[in-house]
This record gives structure tokens, sequence and C-alpha cells, in this order.
């Protein structure tokens, strides 16, 4: 029979070993399934806004083409060629930064939208270059503002197209709901915020040019990229989170509102001002060119720094989840191996040797011993369990006991408010808030000539006198308020949350009814009248100063009379 119970013993524990082993599986597993898919997004969060940052990059000097291709378009004839220089060198620029960003685009999964930035946008771009070049080809002679606006919208199609393709990797990227999604966002914004920058001084451009009065049109749409303008400038401090709004951050964002918002802008409204009032333009269209270039660059460097610190924050993101999904499969298997190497110690350093020792008692005794000989043992839990009841009952009763002296101990005996330890654990309470001082009102109320009442009528009609005062308080205070009696005849009442004309009200209210009651003393069939002065302060740095406010200005209304409220 021993033997059999050894074996089940031991089956026994073989179960638990394997139970504890899936448990810790069952508990390991999601964990590091979790992490992993947790470095993943975060994986797929840098790759997808590095990919949004060359989009983005692409539409800036998409955009940022006007300007030379503006130059060239009103150059005067001695500045043309330099011009032209300055136009086909950025225009290179611009193509290898479209071939950058296919490869980029076809190495971060987002192979569906490469065809629209082949085809689509160089389409755009290309016809755009075409009515530049060809406007720029004309003689002077032959040139109109209305051909010098129209090769101007045509660039601005190859940015809408641009501007396409980054909304359509926006809307298929998979980590939007990351915590660097707000970034998506900013790309997007500064984006269009780049180019409506640009747009501004591109509408008027070819009136200025040729001197001619701005077209309603045209109006309309520089006014309105101009609201745009300081539209997203505001969203982007919006968006922003606060703790990206770095030194360096604010400091650019400040530049864009002096050097393009308040100085870039007035400019152009400038010239449609004088538009308007049918007088000579004070720029070229060259200079106008020149002058906007250095305003709107402050919103080129704003760009550059929020998708350097977006890509930095992704960076860092993806080597947090990175480090964190090391950590969680270490610990589990940390976790797996500890319990392993514990399960077999336990297995052969202590059930092992009690099995056995447990069966060499059993062939000494030389009899077989049955399970319910040990029944007797059963009770031992029980017995237990009683003294753990009663202890627990002991415990209530002291904690019952400790409330009630703590309760005597903190209230004033004759008229059951608090008194001065009860003021002082409440006062320890408000110092470790020091600025709840700031917003406690403090009354102090002293009954009028309280000692001539004890020397007329006694202490027993003196008590009575107390009661009635300490009555009057409780009716015309919340609850929530303190009433302390902080000495013989003075009590202090402790109003938080509230000002200094509300705890006025309070006390006039108080010494009015106390003023308009008799108290009756049937020994010498007689009414007495009672009367309190009182003292307010609202508001101070310490309890210390918020007493020695009140204080002053319960003096202050005994000297005014007694029966009266000062503060």
């Amino acid at each position: 029979m021993y033997k059999l119970r050894s074996e089940q013993i031991s089956q026994r524990l073989y179960l638990s070993m394997i139970i504890i082993i899936f448990s810790l599986l069952f508990l390991s597993i999601p964990l590091i399934i979790s992490s992993y898919q947790s470095y993943q997004k975060a994986d797929r969060a840098l790759t997808e806004i590095s990919a949004l940052r060359a989009v983005a990059d692409l539409a800036n000097k998409v955009s940022r083409e006007r300007a030379p291709a503006n130059k060239v378009m009103s150059s005067a004839p001695d500045e043309l060629a330099a011009n032209l220089n300055e136009l086909h060198g950025y225009r290179k620029e611009v193509d290898l930064q479209i071939e950058r960003t296919l490869q980029i685009l076809n190495a971060a999964g987002f192979s569906a939208q490469v065809p629209g930035l082949s085809s689509n946008l160089k389409v755009t771009l290309q016809q755009g270059r075409q009515a530049v070049d060809a406007y720029a080809a004309l003689p002077r002679s032959e040139r109109t503002s209305t051909q010098l606006d129209d090769a101007i919208k045509q660039m601005f199609m190859a940015w809408d197209s641009c501007q396409e393709i980054l909304k359509n990797v926006l809307l298929h990227t998979v980590a939007k709901d990351t915590s660097v999604s707000d970034s998506y966002t900013l790309i997007l914004i500064l984006a269009d915020l780049r180019d409506q920058a640009g747009r501004i001084a591109s509408n008027i451009i070819a009136s200025v040019t040729f001197a001619e009065k701005i077209p309603e049109d045209n109006l309309a749409r520089s006014l309105q990229t101009q609201h745009q303008a300081h539209y997203l400038w505001g969203l982007i401090n919006t968006i922003q989170p606060e703790q990206a709004k770095t030194p360096e951050y604010l400091a650019l964002h400040h530049q864009v509102k002096t050097q393009f918002l308040d100085q870039g802008i007035p400019i152009v409204a400038g010239l449609i001002s004088e538009s308007m009032q049918n007088r000579a333009y004070s720029l070229t269209g060259t200079q106008l060119t020149e002058a906007m270039v250095d305003k709107f660059a402050t919103v080129v460097n704003l760009q550059t720094y929020i998708l350097d610190y977006s890509v930095s924050v992704a960076q860092n993101q993806k080597k947090q989840a990175q480090q964190q999904f090391i950590l969680t499969l270490l610990v589990a298997i940390i976790c797996l191996v500890t319990a392993g190497f514990t399960m077999i110690y336990a297995r052969n350093g202590v059930f092992k040797p009690l099995i056995k020792a447990r069966n060499t008692i059993f062939r000494l005794a030389q009899h077989k011993v049955a399970d319910n000989e040990y029944d007797e043992f059963s009770t031992d839990p029980v017995t237990l369990l009683q003294a753990i009841k009663k202890l627990k009952r002991v415990l209530q009763q002291r904690d019952a006991l400790e409330f009630q002296l703590r309760n005597i101990a903190n209230t004033d005996n004759l008229t059951g408010v608090s008194n001065r330890l009860a003021l002082d654990e409440y006062i320890k309470y408000l110092e470790k808030k020091p600025e709840k001082f700031t917003q406690t009102a403090l009354i102090i109320f002293d009954i009028d000539d309280f000692k001539q009442v004890n020397d007329t009528f006694g202490h027993i009609i003196g008590d009575e006198v107390i009661k009635l005062v300490v009555e009057k308080l409780q009716l015309n205070v919340r609850t929530s308020d303190l009433i302390v009696r902080y000495g013989g005849d003075e009590f202090l009442v402790l109003i938080e949350q509230t000002n200094f004309q509300d705890a006025l009200i309070v006390a006039n209210k108080i010494l009015k009814e106390i003023g308009n009651y008799e108290l009756y003393i049937a020994e010498i069939n007689q009414n007495i009248q009672v009367s309190v002065s009182a003292g307010v302060a609202v508001g101070a740095a310490s309890w210390m100063a918020l007493l020695e406010k009140a204080d002053k200005s319960l003096f202050q209304a005994k000297e005014n009379g007694k029966n009266k409220v000062a503060g």
C-alpha cells in the first residue's frame, strides 16, 4: 500500500510540474507576442515616417521650384541667363529627389503609390516646366500677364499631384494609431503650409511683373492662401505635442510668425493695396520673388526641424520597443528556467527524501497504515481558523476602542465640537497642501463680556451661553466646515474653498441670529441677551499668518463696539 501511495505522490508531483510550466507558458507567450507586435509596429512607424518625409521633401522641392521659375519668367534681359542657370540646376535636384523618393517608397512597401509618382507627378511637372520654358522663350513684346499666370498655375498642378501622393501614402500607413501618429498629420500640414507660403506671392506675380491691376480671381486666391497660411500655422502649434515643444521648436515657430506672417505676408498685402488704389507697384516681379524666398525659408526650417524630430522620436520608440521585446523574452526565459530548476530541486531535494523517509517509517512499523488513522489531525486547521477569527474580533474591538478614544480626545466635552487637538491635526493636513491656505476662510467668534456673565450668573449659565453660541454656529455652517472651541469663550470656524465676501455673509448671519436670541434663565426667571464679535480672514501663506489676520480683525471688531464683524 505505501508503495502505491508513493507512486501516486510522484505522479501528482509530475502533474503539478507540468501544470506550472504550461501556466508560465500561457502567461509569457501572449506577452512576448504583444511585445514583438509593438516592436514591429514601431519599426513600421519609423519606415512610414521616413517614407512620408521623403515625399514631403519632394513636395517641398517641387513647390520651391516655382521660385526660380518665377524669376526666369519675370527676369529683365540682363538677369535672364543667370536665372536660367539657377532654374536648370534646381530642376536637376528635383529630378534626383523624385528618383530617391521612388526608391524609398518601394523599399517601404508603398509600391502601389509609386505609379502615381512615376506617371502623374512627372507628367504634371513636365507640363509645368514646358509652360515655363515656352513663356520664357517668347519675345518680351508678345508676353502677357495671362500667359505668365497660366504657366504659374501649371506649376501649381505639379505640386497638387505631389500632395495627392503624400495623402495616398498617409492613407495607406498602418501605424497611424501609434504615439507618433501626430507626426503623420503634421507632415501633411507642413507640406501644405510650405506651398501656401509660396502661392501667396505667386498668385499676384504676373500682375506685378506687367504692372497691371490684379484680377479679382488672382486677388481672391492670394487672400485665400494668406488665410490658409495663418490657419495652418496655428494648427501646427495645436497638434504638436506639448513634450515636443522644445526651445528650438518654439524659436523656429516664432520665426515663422515674425518673418513670414508679420513681414512676408504684409509685402504681398502692400502690393495688393497698391493695385486696388491704382498706384505703381513698389517691387518688380523678380524683387517680389527674392523678397519672399527669404521670408518663407522660415517655414522650410520649421518643417525640416519637425520632420527630423518626428524621425528621431520614431527611432527612439523603435529602440524602446526592441528593448522591451528583448527584456520580455529574457524575463520569460528566466522564469521558465527558474521554475524548471526549482521544481527539479523540489523533486530531488525535498519530495524524494520525504517519500523515502515515509517509506522507511512504514517498513520500520512493519504494518499497514490506513489513511483514516490520521483523521484525528483534521481538527488542527479548524482550531487555527478559530484562533484567527478570535484574533480578528480582538483587533476589531481594539480598532473600535481606538476610534472612540480618538473621537473623545478630539471633541470638546461641553459642546461636542472639535477641540484644539483636532485643530492641530487639521492644520497638519493643510500644511501638506499649502495652496489650500489661499482659499480657506477663518472666522474667530468671541462672546462679548463673557466674564461678566460668569461673574453675574455663574459658570452653569456661562456654559448655557457657550452651548447657545455653538448651536447657532452649527446651524449656519456646512457639515464639512470645521468648528473648534479654541478657548473658553472663543470659537474658530474654518471654511475651505470660499472667498472673503461669502465668509463675511456667514459671520454677519451668525451675529444677527445670536443677537436676536434671548436666553431664558429659569433659575432667575430672566432672559439675558448674548452677543459675539467676529474677525474674518481669507487666504494666507500659512496657518499662523491666517490666524494672525483673523485675530487682528477680531480685535478691530471689539474696538468698534462689540457685536461687530471686522475683516
